[in-house]
């Protein structure tokens, strides 16, 4: 770590909200423990233990050589960790866990590309040659097969002719350093005689590194991921990317001052406006190389927010200035990392800021980098976020467990009086529990069927509707303009009515799934009080909670119509005649439409409906295990008949206990 890593800590406060709220839970399970069952007492501290790996996934990505790398490595506290220059070749995304629970001993892991994900890079030129296949590219699949030839034949002379022994696998170790990182994550020039032979290695055939560290000045875990720059060779790394921000939390988005976003990589842009704006945080890097920041940066912000609208992404997305070579400076004690520029850049900020230009203060200087309010902004995201959901899930599950263990109380205590109570309709006590699950498993079932065939059904219809209007607009280019020129329809249409199918599936699912849930849920109550009759007094069994909805990230990714360069005339010149236009056109632009709506089936829609069945498959099994041990417990119980001879009577004070925690469970949650 670096010798000030205190400041760190700054914008903990943020998470101050949620760890409180955890510590009071916690306190509330350990008090439920004390008076439940041993099944309830696993359920509970299954709770506990959810809330202790508690890990927030924060993912940062952005422009080439906008200081990503470095970013990540401040918020490390271990400034050139991470090689801040990745050779294009490379498609690495880099993980942090941070005050996680390594493996054994394993302090870094270095995971390879698959075979088949080896093959389709060689062979089929990975996502661009995809791309480049089903638009006809001819002459662009050329020029990608020989680049790959020329990727294979370095890799090859690097690790030898049987490197492919290698796809598949991992590297462990129990520890990591600068030197083992840029060994399998980053390419040096192969000409510079100063470079360690073995820096980037197995650069080639990694795909993800990962690393395990330790900062107390984090109150929670965190899981930081370091993404490669989307504009790679062969869009290999869009794709990983992608995956990366299907788990995260929070997105932020790394820029260049120079920059900014003015000249964003549009593959960048279609992936973040996919996203909540409340998931985005822009972190606009390097003012430190601007020559009059107090014009610039307000300049540059109002070019921010018009192009976030223009992009319909809210303007309401925080947006963070600094300098991660300030933040080194503060963080490792040592200001002469800075050059002549970047030092009259911070005295100007230093001075406009109020501070005594007499001496700079480390802490001021890490002010000014703009680190402390990066913090504070992820904090946020992460306290109100995910936190607060983890919260949430675990408050309502450990009031459902408390219900759970006063039935359970209170059929004891009919056991040892003798009094047993069941009213089922001739039913024995598992053919009722299991008539109500059969039902909701149908009703689960049709609904999942219900919600994905008019999902489907709506982005079918945006394919039509789009493929309809781009072939009208390619036609009547060429009734006034005939064949000469060239022509390319915006496929921002497409995405947008793509969107808006995929949300209104997610309005739909969070109703109609709570609308089910909700009567599952008083169904098995009406059990319990069937079982117990009016000795339960006030019981409720609280319906579970709609699984949420991830955004649609697979709308935002590059598909061929987005390319521009020579594609497009290329493709032109190459057709002859109306009808040829707009025969192959439409083809291309089906099948473009066509590999999102899969996409957004296969890895968003599929997983949604997935969590709703499982989600009321969870909440059923856990009340037939107390239901059938509630059932068995009405009978006779010689023990208990004893202690209420001996005029004990434990479970007085137990029916107390849960009355308060349910009392604070509940008050805590309004």
């Amino acid at each position: 770590m670096a010798r000030n890593d205190h400041l760190l800590s700054v914008g903990n406060e943020a998470l101050a909200p949620m760890t409180s709220a955890m510590t009071a839970l916690t306190t509330q399970i350990d008090q439920l423990t004390a008076v439940a069952d041993a099944r309830s007492s696993a359920r509970l501290a299954t709770l506990k233990t959810r809330m202790e790996n508690f890990t927030a996934s924060v993912t940062l990505v952005g422009q080439v050589k906008a200081g990503k790398s470095s970013v990540v490595n401040i918020l490390a506290g271990r400034p050139g960790l991470l090689p801040s220059d990745v050779n294009p070749w490379t498609s690495v995304v880099t993980t942090l866990n941070i005050n996680t629970r390594p493996p054994g001993d394993t302090k870094s892991r270095f995971t390879f590309f698959d075979q088949e994900e080896w093959d389709n890079l060689m062979v089929g030129g990975g996502r661009l040659g995809e791309l480049a296949n089903r638009a006809g590219a001819d002459d662009e699949m050329e020029d990608i097969r020989r680049q790959i030839a020329e990727m294979k034949a370095k890799s090859e002379d690097r690790l030898g002719k049987h490197f492919d022994l290698l796809l598949g696998q991992n590297h462990q170790y129990d520890y990591f350093d600068e030197e083992l990182v840029q060994r399998y994550v980053c390419l040096g020039d192969e000409d510079d005689p100063d470079i360690d032979p073995k820096t980037g290695r197995f650069a080639d055939v990694t795909k993800s590194a990962e690393l395990f560290l330790d900062i107390p000045q984090y109150p929670v875990a965190l899981k930081l991921c370091d993404t490669p720059g989307v504009n790679d060779t062969f869009m290999v790394r869009e794709q990983i990317t992608l995956r990366s921000l299907r788990g995260s939390e929070v997105c932020v988005v790394v820029l260049a001052a120079s920059q900014a976003l003015t000249t964003m990589d549009m593959a960048l842009m279609r992936i973040i406006s996919q996203f909540e704006n409340r998931q985005i945080i822009l972190f606009v890097n390097r003012i430190d190389e601007l020559a009059d920041p107090l014009k610039q940066v307000p300049e540059i912000r109002d070019r921010i927010t018009e192009t976030l609208k223009q992009n319909n992404i809210g303007s309401d997305t925080t947006v963070v200035f600094g300098s991660a070579i300030w933040a080194e400076a503060a963080l490792t004690g040592n200001p002469d990392i800075m050059t002549e520029e970047s030092r009259k850049t911070l005295n100007t900020l230093y001075v406009a800021a109020g501070f005594d230009p007499g001496g700079a203060s480390l802490d001021k200087i890490w002010a000014l980098s703009g680190m402390p309010d990066l913090l504070l902004a992820v904090n946020q995201r992460i306290s109100e976020g995910p936190g607060a959901r983890l919260v949430e899930r675990v408050r309502h599950r450990a009031r459902n467990v408390a219900s759970q263990i006063r039935a359970t109380s209170v059929a004891k205590s009919l056991s040892g009086s003798g009094e047993v109570v069941r009213d089922l309709g001739g039913q024995s006590p598992e053919e009722a529990i299991s008539t109500v699950i059969s039902e909701y498993e149908n009703k689960a079932s049709e609904l999942t069927t219900s919600l994905r065939n008019k999902v489907m059904q709506r982005l079918a219809g945006a394919e039509e509707n789009f493929v309809k209007r781009a072939t009208d607009s390619l036609i009547a280019h060429l009734e006034q303009y005939g064949e000469q020129g060239t022509w390319q329809y915006d496929p921002a249409g497409l995405r947008t009515l793509q969107k808006a199918a995929y949300f209104s599936f997610a309005r739909t699912m969070r109703k109609e799934a709570g609308a089910l849930y909700k009567a599952a849920a008083a169904d098995v109550e009406s059990v319990y009080h069937k079982l117990l009759g009016n000795h339960l007094g006030e019981f409720t069994i609280e319906a579970p909670i709609v699984p949420r909805v991830p955004p649609p990230l697979a709308i935002g990714r590059t598909i061929a119509l987005d390319l521009q360069s020579t594609w497009w005339r290329r493709w032109w010149q190459r057709r002859k005649g109306f009808e040829a236009y707009a025969a192959d056109y439409t083809r291309l632009i089906s099948s473009e439409a066509n590999s999102i709506t899969k996409d957004i089936e296969e890895n968003q829609i599929a997983a949604v409906l997935e969590n709703v069945r499982a989600g009321l498959a969870d909440f059923m099994r856990e009340q037939k295990e107390t239901l059938l041990s509630i059932s068995h417990s009405t009978e006779q119980d010689p023990e208990r008949r004893a202690e209420l001879m001996a005029g004990l009577r434990p479970e007085k004070s137990r029916e107390e206990i849960l009355g308060d925690i349910l009392k604070d469970l509940s008050t805590e949650a309004a």
